[in-house]
Parts: C-alpha cells; structure tokens; sequence
C-alpha cells in the first residue's frame, strides 16, 4: 500500500524574492505605473518556491457597463520562473504590506485539496487572462 505524503507549504526565505519588495515588472501597454509587491515566499515539497503578490497599477476593463476599471489583484502566486521572466528590477522594500490575506487563505486551501496551482506564466499574461474572464459573459 503506497502513501502520497501530504503537500506542505512552509515560508522561506531561500528565494531572491523577499517579503516586502515592490518590483517594476513586464506591464501590458496600458499600465507601464503598475507594481508588484512580493508578500509571502513559500516551499512547496522541499523544493519549489512559491511567490505571492499582489498588483497594483492596474486598468482591468469594467465588467458592468458604468463600472469602474478593476485597480488591484490582492493575491496571484507564481513560480519563481515566471517571476524571473516578469520582473525588470527592485523599485524599493516596505515593512507594510497590502491587504492579501483573504486571497491567499482562499487559494490555500483549494491548493491543498488539490484544486489550485501556480501561473507558470507572466504576470501581464496573467492580468490578460484575468481581465478576459471577467468580461466573458
């Protein structure tokens, strides 16, 4: 009889990306202000890093008509290579971070029963991806 070990999550700080760093990354055309804010650094099985962020700087189309444009996305987690293809450089390091928590506890837990992951891919990727799903009726 065969056991798959549970999945952990564990902060570290073996990563380049630190809690608290505010990165200039690869925007999409209409939100070259945008920054991201690196606010919890995770393992994952030993051996993958997982990085939290959250965005500010964003023009997400409305989804209502009248609506106001989307400003934040409070918690997007990503590997540390999709990280490495997104980011340009470090803006500056804050002891106060945006409000996450609600995201990240949501994603949590839809991770460890298996139903959540990582974005593999670029964070103006991911804001596209976003953006057209909330507007795909």
């Amino acid at each position: 009889m065969s056991t798959v070990a549970p999945i952990a999550l564990v902060d570290t700080e073996d990563s380049k990306y630190k809690v608290g760093q505010i990165w200039k990354y690869q925007t999409r055309p209409n939100e070259r202000e945008s920054l991201l804010t690196v606010v919890k650094v995770e393992l994952q099985h030993e051996a993958i890093v997982v990085v939290h962020i959250h965005v500010d700087g964003l023009c997400l189309k409305p989804t209502e008509h009248g609506g106001k444009p989307g400003t934040t996305a409070s918690h997007l987690p990503f590997s540390e290579e999709a990280m490495d293809a997104s980011v340009i450089h470090l803006v500056t390091q804050v002891e106060q971070l945006p409000s996450f928590e609600e995201g990240y506890e949501m994603w949590r837990e839809a991770f460890l029963d298996g139903k959540a992951g990582t974005f593999s891919i670029t964070v103006a990727q991911v804001i596209d991806f976003i953006e057209s799903s909330l507007n795909t009726h």
